[in-house]
């Protein structure tokens, strides 16, 4: 197994209805409504849906500014907050529902779900090619060890909203390939704050946060406490999550200013894939149980702004230490066990100015950024029943202890022009430099350097003909430079055992992702919105990991890749309170060079236009919402059906065996309002449909016959079954 391990574009929310209610995360509403008021209410202007598209609003600006403006050249999702809850997994399911967005889950664990966009991942697993950047106020959240992201580690209680930019991005930083996901938390004097929640469900799941908050004069506070707890559906998959996260701000008329903690910490067992002979015995077991990570972090944050005489100063300073212990238990290799350190430190300013001449509106910014990172591996080996030690570690079983001192530097230019009321053109310039040492205490051989530099440019146009109709088209580029880990483990003659085996190994290329995106927004009624967009990505050199054994592999760049597609949704209200959501994606993720991967199988000759393992091309859902008053109490529940197609198992890049089948599932949701008081209730799966989401090629090593060489078998991840939740909010 691999190693295991959500950008600032701070926007405004765009309220659904009147700026009375805002949708979020959860399964509720924000506000309280009548009866008289719910029978009235249309359908379009409540949704409760955990995450929603609020057309037409579109987020655009830089890392540390945004406007929410029809005029921007792209597609991106807006999502608010409220009541209900605010897990992982409510949080990854709904993201999923979006258009483009899928899921699936290789560890066995709901906290820790690997997304895919447009074809690039997002993910815990340390070698899944990451190409989505996550910022939290401003603050990049990705792992600078393998830009891993831990989902269990995002305060989700207290994120206000989350903005899921598509598509190659320039102005956002490295990493940002195939879109950027934004969270921006809450302040103590945010609507809906204090709260208190509670939930039960099924395999024993417990979550439960409260929050307080409050402003007296011009400064706010708010503190949020939170505890997750959970068995899990197969065997030894029990999560523990907690979290303290506190903001303190200061508003004024010229400045505002806010200063955030977040305490974290998780101890979560994976039990990841099953041979597909035993899944059929018994979905629920382990087949190498004990594997666990248990990242601590401590996250750090201020971000301020001050504004006067036309121009406004933006900035954040930030430091963040996350430690990482991963254990993994190996069938035929000694077992392994790693203690990781990302820590960095850093700090980005802007300069933003608007000038105007007659219909002529020019919005310039100008930027710096800087991050000092230091990662620190020990990696132990640990013997079992069926192997020890290898020789080449240390007698108290020390494999590896590296350091990796990274920088991280950018300049970077934006401007917006409207020329008139229709027509409007976006471009930015980026310079990064990165610099990436490595430092083998154990082997000074090994030492190594590797430097980057990039200039990556973006220009889109926007025209809206009426207020009704928005045509927009872009052009632009993103840009990942190697991970350190990537870095030390890019040899095919010297493989690293999992979690791996480093050194300064042959150079990896940067990644380049060219976007080409055309789409439309189309508004023709109240309550009605229709919106579609195709895109097209050329990647240079992506950088892949290629398993060569059971547990050893590498990392190796392909020359070119390509994702394209069409992406669209519909939003209709109908007569009784009722709206019908739909969307539709199709994505093609595919190699466009010949070349061959390291596999499992015998041989993995990959042809141009093989398809991307685990990534299925279609993707859709529906959800029908309706909202009823019984007496005087509000009730609001919804139906929503998720569908990808089928998808070839990892380990089968050249497409030669079957692939593993599509699934379409089910979920439903209740809600009642009183008061102060929310009552919901959730079901996931609700049909209890039987089957999997991830497959992967490896030995079957406990079911090779006396002697004789494991057999090469699919193993899947099975889903979890139907799952039932009920919570009550406080507010």
């Amino acid at each position: 197994r691999l190693g295991r391990s959500m950008t600032k574009a701070a926007g405004v929310v765009t309220p659904v209805m009147s700026g009375t209610c805002t949708l979020g995360l959860a399964l509720a509403l924000s506000c309280p409504l009548s009866a008289r008021e719910v029978g009235a209410q249309r359908a379009d202007t409540i949704h409760t849906d955990s995450i929603r598209r609020l057309a037409p609003a579109i987020v655009r600006g830089t890392r540390l500014a945004a406007t929410t403006d029809r005029r921007a050249p792209g597609m991106t999702d807006v999502v608010g907050r409220s009541s209900g809850s605010a897990g992982v997994a409510a949080a990854s399911d709904a993201l999923s529902r979006l258009v483009g967005v899928s899921a699936y889950n290789d560890q066995g664990a709901r906290a820790q779900p690997t997304l895919q966009i447009r074809g690039f991942s997002l993910s815990p697993v340390v070698g899944v090619a990451q190409g989505i950047s996550v910022f939290l106020d401003g603050v990049r959240i990705n792992e600078p060890d393998a830009q891993e992201l831990f989902f269990e580690l995002i305060p989700f209680a207290v994120v206000e909203r989350a903005e899921l930019t598509r598509g190659a991005s320039a102005g956002y930083g490295k990493n940002s390939l195939g879109g950027v996901l934004n969270l921006v938390t809450l302040r103590g004097d945010s609507p809906g704050v204090p709260e208190a929640r509670v939930s039960i469900g099924s395999f024993g799941s417990l979550d439960m946060h409260v929050t307080a908050g409050g402003k007296r004069g011009a400064v706010d506070g708010l503190v949020m406490l939170s505890t997750s707890r959970e068995n899990g559906y197969q065997v030894q998959s029990d999560a523990t999550i907690n979290q303290l996260f506190s903001t303190l701000g200061w508003r004024g008329a010229s400045h505002d200013a806010a200063l955030s903690l977040l305490v974290g910490g998780s101890r979560i067992y994976q039990a990841g894939s099953l041979p597909e002979s035993w899944l059929r015995a018994d979905r629920r077991g382990n087949y190498t149980g004990g594997d666990f990570a248990r990242p601590a972090v401590v996250h750090v944050a201020l971000r301020a702004t001050k504004s006067g005489k036309g121009v406004e100063l933006r900035g954040n300073v930030f430091a963040r230490h996350n430690d990482i212990e991963q254990f993994n238990v190996n069938a035929s290799d000694a077992n392994s066990r790693a203690f990781i350190t990302n820590a960095s430190a850093g700090a980005s300013g802007e300069l933003g100015r608007t000038t105007r001449y007659r219909d002529l509106r020019l919005a310039l910014a100008i930027g710096a950024e800087y991050t000092r990172s230091a990662v620190k591996y020990r990696l132990f080996a640990e013997p079992n029943a069926g192997s020890a030690v290898p020789d080449d570690c240390d007698a108290g079983g020390l494999c590896e202890d590296a350091r990796v001192p990274g920088d991280d530097a950018a300049l970077y230019g934006h401007a917006d022009l409207q020329v008139n009321d229709h027509l409007a053109v976006m471009t930015s310039l980026r310079g990064d430099y990165v610099r990436t040492p490595f430092r083998d205490l154990r082997d000074a051989s090994n030492n190594g350097m590797n430097i980057f530099r990039q200039l990556s440019p973006k220009i889109g146009v926007t025209y809206t003909p009426t207020t009704k109709l928005r045509a927009y088209g872009s052009f632009g580029m993103g840009f990942r430079s190697p991970a350190a880990l990537e870095l030390a483990c890019a040899s095919p003659e010297a493989t690293c055992p999992l979690p791996f085996s480093l050194g300064a190994d042959p150079p990896l290329e940067p990644v380049r992702a060219w976007t080409r995106e055309v789409g439309i927004d189309w508004n023709p009624a109240r309550g009605a919105t229709l919106a579609i967009a195709a895109f097209h990505t050329d990647v240079l050199d992506e950088i892949v990991f290629v398993q060569a054994e059971a547990a050893a592999g590498y990392f190796q760049n392909i020359s070119r890749t390509r994702r394209q597609g069409v992406e669209s949704s519909l939003g209709v209200s109908l007569p009784g309170a009722t709206s019908l959501r739909a969307n539709y994606s199709y994505v093609s993720a595919t190699y466009e060079g010949t070349t061959t991967l390291a596999s499992a199988l015998d041989a993995n000759e990959v042809k141009p236009g093989a398809s991307f393992p685990v990534s299925p091309r279609h993707r859709a859902s529906v959800s029908v919402d309706l909202v009823r008053a019984i007496g005087a109490i509000p009730v609001a529940g919804g139906v929503t059906l998720r569908a990808v197609s089928a998808q070839y198992l990892r380990g089968d890049e050249a497409n030669r065996t079957r692939p593993m089948s599509g699934f379409g599932v089910v979920d439903a949701h209740l809600q009642f309002e009183r008061a102060r008081f929310v009552l919901d209730m959730s079901a996931g799966n609700l049909l209890n449909r039987r089957y999997t989401s991830y497959g992967v090629y490896a030995p079957n090593t406990k079911g090779a016959p006396d002697g004789g060489s494991p057999l090469i078998e699919r193993f899947f991840t099975p889903a979890y079954p139907r799952t039932i939740t009920v919570g009550l909010s406080v507010r």
